[in-house]
């Protein structure tokens, strides 16, 4: 599977904001889970798939934080754009919602104002697919 990364070392409510070109799964792990979503082992996640742009991710605790783009699937492949950022805490943001996640939560959804000041290009990889 092919997918574009990108690794901030944050901290606990910094916020990290990703864009894509079109709708796609946007995961955002600690570099322990990054490892063994690249050697197609299980792995835990926050994300899901997203159909709107920007994401915004706040994050739980400090650590080195990958975002993934997934770029489609082995047999469906995917040609994506993405960028992101890190963003200072901010008061009254939200983590943005997977289209993919329960109603429930998907109820708690909230928009927020953007900008493209600080935005950064993307790392392409390539990890085993489980398919």
């Amino acid at each position: 599977m092919k997918f574009l990364h990108k690794q901030y070392e944050a901290k606990k409510k910094e916020i990290i904001e990703a864009e894509i070109d079109r709708p796609a799964k946007i995961k955002f792990m600690t570099a322990i889970e990054f490892k063994a979503y690249k050697n197609g082992r299980s792995h835990r996640y926050f994300g899901g798939l997203f159909e709107e742009s920007p994401v915004r991710f706040v994050v739980p605790y400090d650590a080195n934080w990958i975002v993934v783009i997934e770029k489609g699937t082995h047999y469906q492949p995917l040609e994506v754009q993405g960028r992101c950022r890190l963003l200072m805490p901010m008061r009254g943001v939200r983590s943005s919602i997977a289209s993919d996640a329960p109603a429930h939560v998907r109820a708690l959804e909230e928009g927020a104002a953007t900008s493209d000041e600080g935005m950064g290009a993307m790392e392409e990889g390539e990890g085993q697919s489980r398919a």
